[in-house]
């Protein structure tokens, strides 16, 4: 199988067991059921492995950095296991002593395989945001940590690259490609956030089933745009005059009415292409997370609701297990806030609202001890948000200007002009925006048709989800409450517009998160209601969830045609692969790259480029004059010292990189039968030419 020879297996499992052993024995000091602790312990120790590489990589060269975080992994979870090691914990629960039952075989045969199925998923596409994600991973595995933007190094990258930094860890460790770094980090928290869904769903019902079927309905369930298709021919027709597509709907046809029956148009398809009607402009099925942050976001929740139930108060807070419990939570709801910047503030922000509901239940304004208990860990987390990157700190950054200090903290370089993503919003009338239908607003009825079918049908859990919201603020589970709660600022987001410059469509991105809260808990809950209920409701429960995945199905099973062959991008070629393997990580990295497609060339070798501020076409004038005239001293003086060229490029302006200053690196060609060159890729050094 090709996936085995795109990494180095030996360093990758090695890097693996460190985070898996470490955070095995960290969690050893939480109260958790033992078939939990082996996958909850993978997920804590590469979560806090991230963290720290994320750190360690700002001062070191990231080979040392990134095995030191493994390390440093390992090493806190043996310090902090000793006592349940030698057995002589006095203060642990009866289920924080390590035993065999602890390991059971089936469920880490079955989690292996999973990760295996979905990172070979992932290798076969290349659609969403490979252009964005690849390029920062190649840059962030040789050092470039925090990140800064690669298309304009002034910038840093304020972005949610958690799961990006997991990826790098693969690419300069394990000497994997950005492509399939991604793909296997994409893969492997994917496998991880549905196996801890089932764990959660097992702990609410007690079955086995439930949890297996709560599972797959997470995976599966989405948006039911094929609901449209049911609609009188006339009624659909009117809901299609009254929408203005935009983004792939907008590339795949001119109206809903047309572009339901054809192809979705995206990029990085596999061989076959996706009908438009299974997609989803707000709520696609994690069939599809196959964009920079995937799913990272939820398996860092779950940890959470996981962990956190158990936390002792008052004098037992302060004895075996407390502490270590609150920092795993502040750092799992740090690492929340650098994987989804929306999923971290909504969180918040429902905790408050969880907060209203105990103070009118309860008619009381002093709040409960148990409450209190979690301020170390969410303050915590809230100072390591602003200070380790990603939006937060580019927040902050905007807030406090440019200062010098500050700049090495924060940017890690003093030459940081700021940060690439700007944050802001407006108030509007009540709309539901889709990324492929458009905006729907809510005083329209005829949009009520297409604001069902973009959200799903799993939206009808939703009197259930609040109901349980309830019970756990009477239960006092605070953080599990403030997720369930988190519902209603994202509900709220219908009276907003983002006027950011990250595009209108991102707010869509914020909307859609209350239907993720609903796909976690709908099977579990409607499980404990349906149980008793007749036979009739059971099977009509049912086919709601049959209905409700069946975008999800469809849209499977023509990605599993593209497992057999990987894709890398599609703006690279296997020139470009064979590039990579010969020269990543060999040149000097403070230099630029010059390359006619800027997102190749930084991509291929890990280098800045000084072309846009954004990722569109290049704009900056100044590299438009040098691709129009490469003069290999001007070049040089711009910054770019090497070169990265394609056939065209090199059939124009050949003449222009004949002086004896210009060196080649590297040539690789293709050839037809006939021996001509069909096409190329040179690396060259202009850094003599003055």
């Amino acid at each position: 199988m090709y996936l085995l020879t795109e990494f180095s297996i030996l360093p990758l499992f090695l890097l693996l067991a460190l985070w898996a052993v470490g955070g095995f024995l960290i969690v050893s000091r939480c109260d958790l059921p033992a078939h939990e602790r082996g996958l909850v312990g993978l997920g804590v120790g590469l979560t806090l492995a991230a963290l720290l590489a994320n750190l360690t990589g700002r001062f070191l060269p990231t080979t040392s950095a990134f095995w030191l975080a493994g390390a440093l992994t390992l090493i806190i979870g043996l310090a902090l296991a000793s006592p349940a090691l030698t057995g002589a914990a006095r203060g642990l629960p009866a289920s924080a002593r390590i035993t065999r039952d602890q390991f059971p075989i089936a469920q880490w045969v079955s989690f292996l395989i999973v990760t295996f199925f979905l990172t070979l998923l992932g290798r076969g596409l290349g659609i969403f945001d490979d252009h964005q994600n690849l390029p920062q991973i190649s840059s962030m595995a040789l050092g470039d940590l925090p990140p800064h933007f690669v298309f304009d190094p002034r910038l840093l990258w304020s972005y949610h690259y958690f799961l990006l930094l997991v990826a790098t860890q693969f690419t300069r460790l394990a000497q994997a490609g950005p492509w399939a770094s991604l793909d296997l980090a994409r893969g492997l928290t994917l496998a991880l956030t549905l196996f801890l869904a089932g764990m959660l769903a097992l702990r609410l019902t007690g079955s086995r089933l439930a949890a297996t079927v709560s599972a797959a309905f997470l995976f599966f369930v989405g948006g039911a745009r094929w609901i449209l298709l049911l609609l009188p021919a006339s009624l659909l027709s009117r809901i299609s005059a009254s929408l203005t597509l935009i983004g792939s709907g907008a590339d795949t046809g001119p109206n809903l009415g047309i572009a339901l029956y054809k192809y979705w148009k995206i990029q990085g398809l596999g061989p076959l292409p996706f009908p438009f009607v299974y997609g989803s402009g707000l709520d696609p099925s994690l069939t599809m997370a196959h964009a920079g942050y995937g799913v990272s976001a939820v398996m860092l929740v779950l940890l959470v609701i996981l962990l956190s139930p158990s936390l002792k108060i008052g004098k037992e807070a302060r004895g075996e297990g407390g502490w270590v419990q609150q920092a795993i939570v502040a750092i799992l709801l740090a690492a929340l806030a650098l994987a989804n910047e929306v999923t971290f503030a909504f969180v918040y922000v429902g905790l408050i609202f969880a907060i209203l509901v105990w103070m009118l239940a309860n008619r009381s304004l002093k709040l409960p001890a148990s409450l209190w208990a979690w301020a170390p860990a969410l303050i915590g987390a809230g100072i390591i948000a602003l200070l380790q990157g990603g939006i937060f700190t580019g927040v902050l950054l905007g807030f406090l200007g440019k200062f010098s200090g500050l700049s090495s903290i924060l940017g890690g370089s003093a030459d940081v002009g700021g940060a690439l993503y700007k944050v802001s919003f407006a108030l509007r009338l009540p709309a539901v925006l889709s990324a492929h239908v458009g905006t729907l607003s809510l005083f329209n009825p005829l949009h009520w048709f297409v604001i069902l079918a973009e959200t799903g049908l799993v939206i009808f859990a939703l009197p259930w989800a609040f109901q349980y919201g309830r019970q756990l603020v009477r239960d006092e589970k605070w953080l599990e409450a403030a997720w369930v709660f988190s519902m209603i600022p994202s509900l709220l987001t219908i009276f907003v517009e983002y006027t950011g410059n990250a595009g209108p469509t991102a707010l869509s991105r914020m909307t859609a998160h209350f239907l993720m809260v609903l796909k976690l808990y709908a099977v579990p809950l409607l499980w404990l209601w349906g149980r008793e209920k007749s036979a009739a409701l059971q099977n009509a429960l049912f086919g709601w969830g049959l209905a409700s995945a069946l975008s999800g199905l469809a849209l499977l099973s023509l990605q599993i045609t593209g497992m057999p062959n990987p894709y890398y991008a599609d703006y690279l070629t296997y020139l470009d692969v064979r590039m990579f393997n010969r020269n990543w990580g060999t040149l000097d990295t403070r230099a630029l790259i010059f390359d006619p497609n800027p997102v190749r060339g930084t991509t291929i070798l890990g280098l800045h480029s000084l072309s846009a501020n954004n990722y569109g076409p290049p704009a900056y004038p100044e590299w438009l004059a040098l691709a129009e005239n490469p003069d290999p001293a001007a070049l040089n003086r711009a910054g770019y010292r090497y070169l990265y060229l394609d056939l065209p490029f090199w059939r124009k302006y050949a003449d222009h990189f004949t002086q004896p200053c210009v060196k080649i690196l590297d040539d690789q060609r293709e050839t037809s039968a006939d021996g001509k060159v069909t096409d190329m890729r040179i690396l060259m050094d202009v850094g003599s030419c003055k």
